[in-house]
């Protein structure tokens, strides 16, 4: 028997001794409270419904009646009747709010104790589900919480995000993954249509939306929101998601960049642990977006979360030998009509080229396994006229990669 049992059985009992003494309560609504605490539900149920028929206003009936069908609706949860404890705890939240309607007074705080417990046991067990990704069973507790309070809409709001989360662990299983994500977006509205400001209800049927490539529904509702909550780092992140369906990399770059600047002047510590990804993501959109420069930016401010990470200097190395070369074809196409941008862009070009030698030296030393680190430093040195230094590295790159 659960503590919340017991705690209830010693007050039942006390109840109806006291009644009977005093006679302050009906018989039939004494009897119930005794068949309750022998488990008997449903007699007590059927007792008290005889009682209504002569006393039909008694709000201490309906409480106690409500009582008996939440009992019954644990006791089917621990018999895996699920259909059952649902039916129970819609009948004993419909039994709790009529005697709160005739008494106010008496049985506001005794029926609003008695739902926070049905909702809270029944929602606890929905998020131990859920965190375990026992999504069925997640979804029958959350189900069984609306069930006993729907009033409140955060066992349904649990179910929209716990199908979000479930197509996100979908990504070979296109279909079912957007039944899942319709699933999600269905019980959001159905949740905005009592929240309709509900900031972050809004903010994931804009998430919804954008993976179901709904793109400029997305937009309207995410505009809406950066006009209101601009500073929000996890909206940010959201809003890149659309972005890069909409391949707009150089604006979800600049996103990437604003949660950084937020995390860095904001006072949670663990925050900083994000920072190299961030920069990261922003260094890629801008290669994404051919800004080669701002690109080589980003990833140097990745560099400085950690020093040790290789990928990110040959990350570097290879955006300074784009960038060099981007820099010389313009030079090339404009030393007719404007030599002296030709000469500017030139200079600029082999300075990229230059500085892309030296992270190249830096990755080859620090790891002289890394074929690629060989292959990109060759060809900088070729752009730079250095044959034998290209010549050098291409012969490393073939043999660390099996190329004869």
């Amino acid at each position: 028997m659960t503590k919340r049992s017991l705690a209830l059985s010693a007050v039942l009992v006390m109840l109806a001794l006291s009644s009977a003494l005093i006679g302050c309560r009906s018989a039939h609504t004494t009897s119930a409270i005794l068949y309750i605490e022998q488990n008997n539900y449903q007699k007590a149920i059927d007792v008290i419904e005889e009682g209504l028929y002569y006393t039909p206003n008694d709000p201490e009936a309906y409480y106690y009646q409500g009582e008996a069908y939440s009992r019954m609706a644990q006791q089917a949860i621990q018999d895996n009747d699920y259909l059952l404890a649902k039916r129970s705890f819609e009948n004993a939240y419909a039994r709790y709010m009529r005697a709160k309607e005739m008494n106010p007074d008496a049985m506001s705080d005794r029926v609003a104790e008695a739902l926070e417990i049905n909702y809270r046991n029944t929602l606890r067990e929905g998020q131990g589900m859920w965190r375990d990704r026992h999504y069925e069973e997640a979804e029958g507790f959350f189900r069984l919480a609306y069930a006993a309070v729907p009033d409140s809409l955060n066992s349904i709001k649990s179910i929209a995000g716990m199908k979000i989360q479930q197509a996100e662990l979908l990504p070979d299983d296109p279909n079912t993954a957007k039944a899942l994500r319709l699933e999600a977006l269905a019980l959001l509205d159905q949740v905005l249509v009592a929240q309709p400001d509900a900031y972050r209800l809004r903010a994931d049927k804009a998430y919804v939306l954008t993976q179901l490539d709904r793109t400029d529904d997305a937009q309207a509702i995410y505009d809406d929101l950066l006009r209101q909550h601009g500073e929000d780092p996890e909206l940010l992140l959201d809003v890149v998601g659309l972005y890069g369906k909409q391949e707009r990399h150089e604006e979800a770059a600049g996103l990437f960049l604003k949660v950084a600047e937020i995390f860095l002047n904001d006072t949670d510590p663990t925050n900083d642990a994000r920072l190299k990804e961030l920069y990261s993501e922003a260094g890629f959109n801008f290669r994404q977006a051919k800004d080669y420069s701002r690109a080589i930016e980003a990833y140097g401010l990745a560099s400085e979360q950690d020093v040790y990470d290789i990928m990110l200097l040959v990350e570097r190395q290879q955006l300074f030998l784009l960038y060099g070369q981007e820099l010389l074809t313009q030079a090339a196409q404009a030393v007719t009509e404007d030599p002296a941008r030709s000469q500017a862009l030139e200079a600029e070009g082999l300075a990229a080229l230059r500085r892309g030698v030296e992270v190249g030296n830096a990755v080859t030393n620090l790891a002289p396994g890394n074929a690629d680190g060989f292959y990109f430093l060759a060809n900088t040195l070729a752009l730079l006229g250095d044959e034998a230094g290209f010549n050098e590295n291409m012969a490393t790159y073939n043999e660390l990669t099996g190329i004869q």
